[in-house]
Order: C-alpha cells, then structure tokens, then sequence
C-alpha cells in the first residue's frame, strides 16, 4: 500500500515537504515532494532527510494512504445508440 506523509523537525517544528513511500513490514521510501518555496538541497537516493531550515533531525507525521492514480480508460469509448422515437407522426 502507497502512503504518503510531511516530514516535520523535532527541534523547531517546520514541515520541509512529503515523503511517499509503500507501507510493508518498514516504510520504503521512495520520493520526497518539497515545499512550496523549498529552499534547500533536495535529498537524493540512500541521503539522510533533514529539516530545511535549522538541519535538524525529522520524522514523519500524519501518515495517510496515498491517492489512487486516476483509473485508464480501456479500449474505446464507444457511442450510446439511441432508441427510435414512439411518438410516430401520421
């Protein structure tokens, strides 16, 4: 299951963005989305999250199922036929 967080400092409380990752035995995580207005050095793969503003240590909070993608449509879309009409003019 995909679920989806906001990474917030331990030490003065400010959230540096959202993490996804997909919920097991351990969270995995797999993407970090920063902030509007980000402006430190966005974490790369096996890099250890840190507080944007004072470096401080982080941990995830209000932890949620991610949204489902939007559902592909399969095969085309085809035209609903309409009846005859039962009104017939004389």
């Amino acid at each position: 299951m995909q679920v989806v967080g906001d990474v917030k400092c331990y030490h003065c409380g400010h959230i540096s963005g959202q993490v996804e990752g997909s919920r097991t035995d351990r969270l995995v995580l797999q993407k970090f989305t920063p902030r509007p207005g980000y402006k430190g050095a966005v974490p790369g793969p096996g890099e250890r999250l840190r507080c944007e503003r004072c470096r401080g240590p982080v941990f995830l909070e209000d932890l949620r199922p991610a949204p489902a993608p939007p559902l592909a449509m399969i095969g085309p879309a085809t035209k609903r036929q309409s009846r005859p009409s039962r009104n017939k003019a004389a």
